[in-house]
């Protein structure tokens, strides 16, 4: 999987061939942020070695941006800024200032990153840079993970922005609260705020990022209000949180697609283009001593996503290789007695170690269920076919190491589901989205977890606000939140209700 892939032009947009036209890179990192909302455990299935009681999910309610707010501001206040000096009143997820490595501007918008902090260690250890800057060792968010680079905390500002920016709109438009009144006013607008920004982040799943990642067959299968799942009694209705798990073949096979996705490099804003190495080591983890984010840092959001006509980073296409940073043997060293580094050889090894069903055995279970979709693709409904085509292309490609004979046979009768995914997105696709069978894996669990959601979807998202602000007021105090239906859309509200049209550096 380290060999380049001779990729065929573009024929409708201008791009270099390994990018992805159709793909923004920002939805690289919503997929991750969709990653840690669905999957939560305590030690990685890869670093465990087997099965055991840290790699249990602890996520139950799937979906529900548990990786944003954690357990709100009773049970997480460490995320969440307080309301008023004279109580404890929280609403808000706390934002951290920006640092300026030149003279800072006399009008800008300085919180734009997460909020940072240091803590004092019991060891003793110390990485701040002396007589310079304190090491914010600690980033102030629900999900630790959600500081992996620099891109991926900016995410999560966008997010809190936003939600921050709701509270604001229901608070003016409700009724005030007398003084006794205060605190339960305050939990009614932080769960209508999150209410609301949930049926926002599912619209924006079902309508936008889907809509670009999976097979168009698959997609036309599962996007209406009532798919037929296969992984799903038809008597069971919506899950109850304790009944509802995430299998393997998903979490630790299919969903992996999108580290192929990952760039070598970012133009992150008009100041500044960074390179993979650099953009993972920007975390309060990594580097301290460097915290808060800097100017350079600050992500320009049309550079993310299409908004007005911009062109942004592209995704890579999706196939069997990854970027050179992914194998950064300081982000990603050797931990077992192999002292193989990088994020492809974890990948694989977590899905060796997860015991999860063959790509022959799921192929013959999804034939039996929905024998059309099958018929659809030779490479999935001809074994022999199948078999051939991946040796071909291993013996073809200079792949990470020399393959023996035997591997090569090995790898062509019994693919690891995370490098058969992105082999059949190569080769069925071009790489433009995911192929048949990665697809389907994807569609049962993403769209399976937004079918559990208790709030009605699948409607104009004006009703689901309707009926979301109706539970805390009389009054509908979200009527005035447009049709947010993409990612686009997200980002151009957050930069009106934020006042950030014209932030330094640009937002926007």
């Amino acid at each position: 999987m380290d060999a380049a892939i001779k990729w065929p032009p573009h024929h409708a947009r201008s791009a270099e061939r390994w990018e992805n036209p159709f793909i923004p890179s920002g939805y690289t990192y919503l997929l991750q942020f969709i990653a840690h909302d669905l999957v939560h455990s305590a030690i990685p299935l890869s670093v465990a070695g087997g099965l055991g009681r840290g790699t249990t999910n602890a996520r139950r309610t799937p979906l529900r941006l548990e990786t944003l707010y954690g357990s709100g501001p009773v049970g997480s206040p460490h995320i969440y800024a307080l309301d008023a000096p004279n109580d404890d009143r929280r609403t808000k997820l706390r934002l951290g200032r920006m640092r300026w490595k030149e003279n800072e501007p006399a009008s800008g918008c300085p919180f734009r990153d997460i909020a940072r902090t240091p803590a004092e260690n019991v060891t003793g250890i110390d990485r701040s840079i002396a007589g310079v800057r304190v090491a914010l060792t600690e980033a102030l968010v629900a999900d630790p993970r959600n500081d992996d680079h620099a891109v991926m905390s900016q995410l999560t500002a966008l997010l809190a922005l936003l939600h921050n920016g709701l509270v604001d709109i229901i608070r003016g438009r409700e009724d005030t609260a007398g003084p006794n009144g205060r605190f339960g006013a305050a939990y009614k607008r932080f769960l209508c705020a999150r209410s609301a920004l949930t049926a926002i982040y599912h619209n924006i799943i079902r309508n936008d990022l889907m809509q670009r990642v999976i097979h168009p067959a698959i997609y036309a299968s599962y996007c209406g209000p009532s798919p037929h799942f296969m992984d799903r009694l038809a008597s069971a209705g919506r899950l109850a949180p304790a009944d509802w798990e995430i299998p393997f073949e998903f979490s630790h096979g299919a969903f992996r697609f999108g580290h192929a996705m990952v760039r070598p490099e970012y133009q992150i804003n008009d100041l500044s283009l960074h390179d993979l190495n650099n953009t993972l080591e920007k975390t309060s983890a990594n580097d301290p001593g460097n915290m808060p984010l800097d100017e350079t840092w600050m992500v320009q959001w049309s550079r993310f996503f299409e908004i007005n006509g911009s062109t942004p980073n592209f995704s890579r296409r999706i196939g069997p290789h990854l970027s050179d940073g992914l194998g950064n043997d300081q982000i990603f060293p050797p931990f077992d007695e192999t002292a193989r580094v990088g994020l492809l050889y974890r990948d694989l090894l977590g899905a060796g170690v997860a015991g999860m069903w063959s790509v022959d055995a799921l192929i013959a279970e999804i034939g039996d269920r929905r024998p059309h979709l099958i018929a659809m693709s030779r490479l999935l409904a001809d074994r022999a076919y199948r078999v051939d085509q991946l040796r071909e292309w291993l013996v073809s490609s200079q792949t990470y190491g020399a393959l023996t004979d035997e591997d090569v046979e090995t790898l062509s009768n019994d693919p690891p589901l995370p490098f058969f995914v992105l082999f059949e997105a190569m080769q069925q696709t071009e790489g433009l989205r995911l192929g048949l069978l990665g697809s389907i894996i994807v569609s049962e669990v993403i769209f399976g977890a937004l079918a559990s959601d208790p709030q009605p979807a699948g409607g104009p998202l004006a009703d689901q606000l309707d009926l979301i602000s109706r539970e805390f007021y009389l009054a509908n105090v979200l009527q005035d939140i447009p049709d947010i239906s993409n990612m686009a859309r997200l980002v151009e509200f957050t930069t009106e209700i934020a006042d950030l049209r014209q932030a330094v550096p640009a937002f926007l």
